[in-house]
């Protein structure tokens, strides 16, 4: 795919908001796929450079969460109860360079999460669908900033490029480690990343046309099924169970919110790929693949291997001695060629989408802005108010 749009920012006298409706019809999961084949070459040349970073690690701080009235009268439905221990506040945030794009991005986000146990295990799920107190939203913004003259460029809302940003990464690693012929998915997950990583297999695996979702809720699953089948024209069907997601499937994608093993590693078979989206933090890590499923794998790629948490499951294979490191790669080193993986009927691989970057959100983000600008998308507001000049 060509990505029409010239590639280097032109400094303008306003800066832009972005709404995430705006980024929906600016962009396709096609055009994002794309655009970060590039940047993870860029990751990939800038990866040894002592001198030069593209990217800060993300960082997540929580805290106790305490209910202090900020309930607006009026939004009686919206109380969230105070005794609820299982609530914390949690800010996180990333970011990263793309000279290709011309644009360096900064990714903050406010939440409330809550962090329970559940029929499969602990649980880690925003507070997003307007369940803040007062029935507030959250907040999760991009900031771009152009490299080229300093200027402040963009501030995008976050949720569909951040959704089409995962997505992307997933369907990269699965376009070089799994066979250009499968026809059959099983999909752990009905929430928006299981939404947008099922389109972006579909974008590097057409031939798709069979999809068995779970999630531990039936009516999660049920209602996900008839969407996607009705939006994708494809067979998608709910397993009743982990297995029925997993046996005959030769595509296995996992897009939950869970924190431990979503189904038994004894189950894989010789031909199938395994992704999975499930990054843990600094403070709780998340195994999503079990271990034995890992050990099975004739390679296994991550999206970084520069950033430590997120890949759990394949540590401890590496402390048991049951994989071999030389067959981890990251995705650098598949975009670039440096690492051309042997893929067979019988072999077994594994991609983890183990944690965001900046450069993600520059290249995509970049794009997107390039886009605006081109169509006259957007609130334009004067660069006045958000640059300044000393005076000496």
């Amino acid at each position: 795919m060509v990505l029409n749009v010239p590639w280097r920012i032109v400094p303008r006298i306003h800066m832009l908001i972005l709404s995430n409706s705006d980024v929906e019809r600016l962009i396709s999961i096609g055009e994002a796929i794309e655009a970060l084949r590039i940047s993870n070459r860029e990751v990939a040349e800038f990866k040894y450079n002592t001198r030069y970073r593209l990217n800060r690690s993300r960082t997540n701080y929580y805290l106790p969460w305490q209910n202090l009235g900020s309930a607006d009268a009026g939004a009686a439905d919206h109380v969230v109860d105070e005794s609820d221990s299982s609530i914390y506040y949690n800010f996180k945030s990333m970011e990263g360079g793309s000279p290709h794009f011309g644009v360096w991005a900064l990714r903050s986000s406010s939440d409330l999460v809550r962090l329970r146990s559940g029929a499969y295990g602990p649980t880690h799920t925003y507070m997003r669908y307007g369940d803040l107190p007062g029935g507030k939203g959250y907040s999760d913004l991009i900031f771009l900033y152009n490299i080229h003259d300093a200027q402040f460029e963009a501030i995008i809302q976050a949720a569909t490029l951040q959704g089409i940003r995962v997505a992307a990464t997933s369907a990269l690693g699965t376009d070089y480690l799994c066979r250009p012929d499968v026809r059959r998915a099983g999909l752990f997950g009905s929430g928006w990343q299981a939404t947008a990583n099922l389109r972006a297999l579909l974008c590097v695996r057409p031939s798709i046309d069979h999809v068995k979702v779970f999630s531990p809720n039936p009516d999660n699953r049920k209602r996900f099924a008839a969407r996607m089948c009705k939006e994708l024209a494809i067979d998608v069907q709910p397993a009743s169970s982990p297995e029925e997601a997993v046996r005959g499937m030769e595509v296995i994608y996992e897009a939950s919110s869970a924190r431990t093993p979503v189904f038994d590693g004894d189950l894989i078979e010789e031909g199938q790929h395994i992704m999975s989206v499930g990054a843990g933090d600094e403070h709780f890590e998340r195994r999503l693949i079990d271990p034995k499923a890992v050990a099975r794998c004739s390679i296994v790629g991550v999206h970084s291997l520069e950033v430590k948490f997120g890949l759990e499951e394949i540590v401890d294979c590496l402390d048991e001695g049951t994989l071999d490191k030389n067959k981890v790669v990251d995705l650098p080193d598949l975009v670039t060629g440096k690492v051309v993986p042997a893929i067979s009927d019988h072999s077994i691989s594994f991609f983890k989408n183990n944690v965001g970057l900046g450069s993600q959100f520059a290249s995509v983000g970049g794009l997107v802005l390039q886009k605006a600008r081109a169509q006259q998308v957007g609130v334009e507001v004067p660069q006045k108010y958000v640059s300044q000049v000393m005076v000496r």
